[in-house]
């Protein structure tokens, strides 16, 4: 057969299209780089013209390369399709979803929640990632992501997950010794912890109604471990303005950590479960962001609710359907 007739060829110069490089093409399909590379050489050799510009840096597609994914895009499409609406029933559901969530949540919630899923579908198997981001669900290097923010980027579908709330605390011990800030401005007399990793940008004021103020701390620890950084707090260290209410309710619930500066907030985010365009249309995938947006909206609702007597919460402004499916 023709290597301009396989489509597994054709599947592997789609993926380094999205992707970029070989490489980043090989682990998104999880095989060896020199498979991808013997694919597309089989193709260009069968029809004889180049499909990417092997000597440029980084490797480009060429304007026949340009046309051929535009049409066989649809056609490994509608391939991938027929494959799953041949096999797909509950018996016979299977295969393997790349998830990507924030470190700190995969770290403390996450397994316990997809053990719920295994007992529905036990032969979809769930591989646990982090720190993927919006691009990277877009090229097709995993296959659903919890982002924060709303996507961009052209190709992907996603769910609300339900919003982040980020709460001023510090433990008791660390007031007793330094006193309760109650003002943004009060802030210059404390130690800040501050979380400055990949899922959101470093937190530089706080807001209050109409009110702004920027956040100045006397002296400063920035860590990308959010986990880290509610170790430091309860072990009196210091302050945060911005920590993530999912992984300190259970302390506030305790009183081991404290609300401080009454009435002043990080602005909530909005968070969404992701996947692409291309692979909305697997039914595994399918299946899995439905459930797993309806129950992690369940637990974020869950973790507003046990806080509600200890600090007031901002007030969500509703705009996004829980039940509806977006696209860009």
């Amino acid at each position: 057969m023709s290597k301009a007739d396989d489509l597994t060829c054709w599947r592997y110069f789609a993926a380094f299209a999205k992707a970029g490089t070989l490489t980043a093409a090989a682990n998104a399909l999880q095989v060896e780089v020199s498979s991808i590379s013997r694919a597309i050489s089989g193709l260009e050799k069968a029809l004889g013209c180049a499909l990417i510009r092997h000597s440029s840096r980084p490797q480009t597609l060429t304007e026949a390369g340009q046309t051929a994914l535009k049409r066989i895009t649809p056609i490994l499409r509608a391939h991938e399709s027929l494959k799953q609406t041949l096999m797909d029933d509950k018996k016979t559901l299977s295969g393997n979803i790349r998830l990507s969530s924030a470190p700190g949540f995969a770290s403390r919630q996450l397994i316990p929640l997809l053990q719920e899923f295994k007992k529905l579908y036990p032969a979809i198997t769930v591989e646990i990632l982090t720190g993927f981001k919006e691009s990277d669900v877009q090229k097709g290097l995993c296959d659903v992501a919890t982002l924060t923010g709303v996507p961009q980027l052209p190709g992907l579908c996603f769910m609300s997950r339900g919003r982040n709330v980020y709460l001023p605390v510090a433990s008791p011990l660390y007031i007793e010794q330094h006193g309760m800030p109650l003002e943004p401005r009060q802030l210059k007399n404390h130690a800040g912890l501050v979380y400055n990793g990949p899922v959101r940008p470093e937190t530089r004021a706080l807001q209050r109604g109409e009110r702004t103020e920027p956040v100045i701390f006397s002296t400063c620890t920035r860590s990308t471990d959010i986990l880290a950084i509610r170790t430091a707090l309860l072990d009196g260290l210091g302050v945060a303005v911005d920590m993530p209410l999912v992984q300190i309710y259970q302390d506030l619930n305790k009183g081991t950590l404290v609300p401080i500066l009454p009435g002043w907030f990080r602005p909530p985010l909005e968070c969404f479960i992701v996947t692409s365009r291309s692979t909305w249309h697997l039914k595994r995938i399918r299946i899995f962001l439905e459930w797993y947006a309806m129950i992690m909206q369940k637990h974020f609702a869950f973790y507003e609710s046990q806080v509600e007597g200890i600090v007031a919460l901002p007030k969500d402004s509703g705009r996004w359907d829980k039940k509806e499916l977006y696209r860009t």
